[in-house]
């Protein structure tokens, strides 16, 4: 009753006015533990009174109700974080492209309300003909290709801002810092949860079979903390830093299909949760995706495939924009970004990893959390199946690609 309460003045504030015209129907709330750790998902249909016709269909996602995750978790902040780019960045992005008439990025959702402490009001893209896909089956090439396009497009935007539009972008650097390691807490507990799930990873080597492996890993938890607190720092980055979306996994992304002669093949896709965008390299949202979202068959066959697509799409909006993409972020800068900056690839794989790759009867409960030692240990379960291969192959590719730290 009080998340609905709550989704009424989320809708009363989005319709404000005109609300003697409409009515608010919540048709579903998704509240299942492990569909979202630290949010409720509700859709709401919003009717006029006269016609009785569906004239809106909404998607409202509610902050934690409270208790202890809600305050050793930077929840405020990232539902801040997620109001501030669709209200003031987002629309700027899509001004700026409109200023130069080619809107070549614009794969998010309409927002029509939000709030920090209820919540955020927005389109509902299956209505739309979006999908999810199954962030525990195999990613194809198809839709790993048009996410990396996508992203380089919107890496695209913050070059091209940087380059011309100097103020906003100062805007977005002191604007957008990085919510998840700003909180000591939550920063301590995803080092911890690491650290643990590390020790066990180790133990599944062979030393006589993978002592390089061992090593390479072992040296990267004896580093871990100094790893942290340096690889989001913007001193490596400098003029090279733009808007990263922060949290590029598959449950974050919407696909639609609209060519009939392709149905399994996605022609656009559409971006959530922008609670971690941040300022930093683009290479962490490269990074993020490729060692969380893709398995080793794709990367053998196309790694080196997506990074060249990915800066091909950067490079061609960059022009349209009228910006010069080998002044701004040469392709040589982003391979070395790549190399220094892959422990983040590994840190994440390590525990994200681990969180989406339960069954369900195994996913941490976080809204029922009481410590931090014991949110700790619930993060530090390793998945029964699938996750040793995913993360030695992981490993594996890292050293294959000399990003050896």
């Amino acid at each position: 009753m009080a998340e609905e309460k709550k989704i009424k003045r989320l809708v009363e504030k989005a319709f404000k006015g005109n609300l003697d015209k409409y009515t608010a129907e919540i048709v579903n709330a998704s509240a299942n533990i492990g569909e979202n750790y630290l949010s409720s998902i509700h859709t709401v249909k919003i009717k006029e009174k006269k016609e009785d016709n569906i004239k809106f269909h909404l998607f409202v996602k509610m902050a934690s109700p409270g208790g202890f995750i809600r305050n050793s978790t930077p929840i405020r902040e990232m539902y801040e974080r997620e109001t501030h780019v669709y209200e003031n960045i987002l629309p700027k992005l899509i001004h700026f492209q409109q200023d130069k008439n080619c809107i070549n990025f614009h794969s998010f959702a309409k927002i029509y309300a939000a709030s920090f402490d209820e919540g955020i009001l927005m389109d509902d893209m299956k209505v739309k003909n979006f999908k999810f896909v199954d962030h525990r089956a195999k990613l194809d090439f198809p839709h790993a290709l048009l996410i990396m396009k996508e992203i380089g497009k919107f890496h695209a935007l913050s070059f091209a801002s940087r380059d011309q539009k100097p103020e906003f972008f100062k805007y977005l650097e002191n604007s957008c810092p990085d919510v998840l390691f700003g909180s000591q807490s939550m920063k301590h507990i995803l080092v911890k949860a690491t650290e643990n799930i590390g020790k066990v990873i180790v133990d599944t080597y062979d030393p006589c079979v993978n002592g390089s492996e061992m090593k390479f890993l072992r040296n990267f938890l004896e580093n871990l903390p100094n790893i942290v607190n340096s690889m989001l720092s913007l001193d490596k980055v400098g003029k090279y830093a733009v808007l990263n979306h922060g949290d590029l996994g598959i449950r974050n992304i919407m696909f639609k299909y609209d060519d009939a002669a392709e149905p399994r093949i996605p022609t656009e896709l559409c971006l959530l949760d922008w609670q971690l965008a941040r300022l930093g390299s683009p290479a962490l949202d490269i990074l993020y995706f490729i060692f969380i979202c893709t398995e080793k068959e794709l990367r053998d066959r196309y790694y080196t495939r997506l990074i060249e697509e990915y800066y091909q799409s950067l490079s061609s909006f960059l022009r349209q924009l009228g910006s010069d993409p080998q002044a701004l972020f040469p392709y040589e800068i982003l391979l070395q970004h790549l190399t220094q900056l892959s422990e983040f690839g590994l840190f994440h794989a390590i525990w994200v990893l681990a969180l989406i790759m339960r069954e369900n009867d195994d996913v941490p409960d976080m809204f029922n959390v009481e410590s931090d030692d014991a949110l700790i240990q619930m993060m530090s379960v390793v998945p029964k199946r699938g996750y040793m291969e995913r993360i030695h192959d992981v490993i594996s590719d890292l050293m294959k690609y000399d990003y050896v730290f």
